[in-house]
């Protein structure tokens, strides 16, 4: 039977992780690169080879989503063809100013367990993308 077909692609069909529509993305290079697999993670550390830093990447969410959110940019980072990508930085507000008032011991040290602003508090996870210019 004839009719129109393609191969399959050599590009990776993974499916995006959850929150990969909240990362908004700031493009420093527009140049077109392929899809990466790949992707070294370098924390706040530079690069050891020549590099270019091509977007900034950042997504916002619950402080205790830095998993989820992290992952969502590592995604989008090899969606537009990233190397590498390196910290930029995270931001942390508090929301809504709330008074808890704490009239046992046992719920003051609760309060403190839940840390800065409990679920209240807001991050935006920041990384930059960059690629090796020396390959």
């Amino acid at each position: 039977m004839a009719g129109c077909a393609s191969t399959p692609s050599k590009q990776s069909h993974e499916k995006p992780p959850p929150k990969a529509n909240r990362v908004q993305i700031l493009v420093y290079d527009t140049a077109p690169r392929p899809k990466t697999t790949h992707l070294d993670v370098l924390g706040k550390n530079l690069p050891q080879r020549p590099y270019k830093v091509t977007a900034l990447l950042t997504c916002e969410g619950g402080v205790d989503q830095e998993v989820v959110m992290t992952t969502a940019i590592y995604y989008r980072a090899r969606q537009l063809g990233a190397d590498a990508v390196m910290n930029a930085g995270n931001i942390t507000t508090q929301t809504e100013s709330t008074v808890n008032v704490a009239t046992t011991v046992e719920a003051q040290i609760a309060m403190n367990v839940v840390g800065l602003g409990g679920s209240r508090a807001r991050s935006v996870f920041r990384e930059n993308a960059i690629v090796y210019t020396d390959k």
